[in-house]
């Protein structure tokens, strides 16, 4: 049961939305984050006035080209700031949020949480060595593995506000590789499969893949964006080798397990962002 919960890194795009949700089901809901003067590298950020239920860590650089800009502290928050936190809510439920770009190289057009881990940079081997922390360190806990999470109040830096942006001043999109596919996940779906999987049975363990399930070319997503406002067009580059290929998540476990459920498919999220 959802009594007393702790977001770490809560003050992000996914902690905002997550907090919203559990508040408006009657769950208190802390947060603990540097925007908020608030260190998890620190102990002593992590000492509270209450025991939490469940845990939900959230805390890491948004993306890879913020893990680049800042290797040092993402590397720190990622294992001393993890451990930290594991060791300091040993009782409470904990939740990890992962990455799908843990698996590298897609081998096929999908891949499900069997399928070999290989990540090619640093925020994915960064977020894989999370999943060890915890698995090693935590007996009860949840993995979640979402991709491409997008809706309202994203970072402008990210692909659809970015696109969107650029098309709005009659600009150019520029999608790099043809083959380029996102399995695009509304922020409302990867929501409902954190809170689904916080729900599990105590001392149940498990890894989820949540996306919506179906991945769709950034190239037709980009064409549809500038169809949409009538400005704006779409130039295809090479495929950029820092990022893996990708295709859609295998997300029968979580269907499966959980009662997972996504609702949003991507052109009615970009519906939302452009209304």
């Amino acid at each position: 049961m959802l009594t007393n919960v702790l977001l770490i890194g809560g003050a992000g795009f996914i902690g905002g939305h997550l907090k919203n949700k559990l508040e408006s089901n009657g769950t208190t809901v802390d947060v603990i984050d540097k925007k908020h003067g608030k260190n998890i590298l620190d102990e002593y950020a992590l000492v509270a006035d209450r025991e939490y239920s469940h845990v939900v860590f959230l805390a890491a650089e948004a993306n890879l080209r913020a893990v680049k800009r800042n290797p040092v502290d993402a590397i720190k928050t990622m294992t001393v700031g993890l451990m930290n936190c594991l060791k300091y809510y040993s009782d409470s439920h904990f939740t990890y949020i992962s990455s799908s770009m843990v698996y590298g190289n897609w081998a096929g057009d999908s891949v499900s949480e069997n399928d070999a881990r290989a990540p090619i940079d640093l925020y994915g081997q960064l977020k894989l060595a999370g999943e060890g922390i915890v698995k090693e360190l935590h007996s009860n806990y949840t993995i979640i593995r979402p991709t491409a999470v997008y809706g309202p109040g994203d970072d402008p830096t990210r692909v659809l506000p970015h696109f969107i942006n650029l098309a709005r001043q009659n600009q150019i999109l520029t999608v790099k590789g043809s083959n380029n596919m996102l399995d695009f996940t509304h922020v409302d779906d990867i929501i409902q499969g954190i809170i689904l999987g916080m729900n599990r049975p105590k001392y149940s363990t498990g890894v989820y893949n949540i996306s919506y399930g179906n991945a769709v070319p950034l190239e037709t997503v980009a064409k549809y964006i500038t169809k949409c406002l009538g400005t704006g067009s779409v130039k295809v580059d090479p495929l950029d080798l820092e990022y893996p290929k990708r295709g859609s998540m295998n997300i029968t476990k979580a269907r499966t397990e959980l009662g997972y459920k996504p609702t949003t498919h991507v052109f009615d999220g970009i519906n939302e962002l452009l209304s």
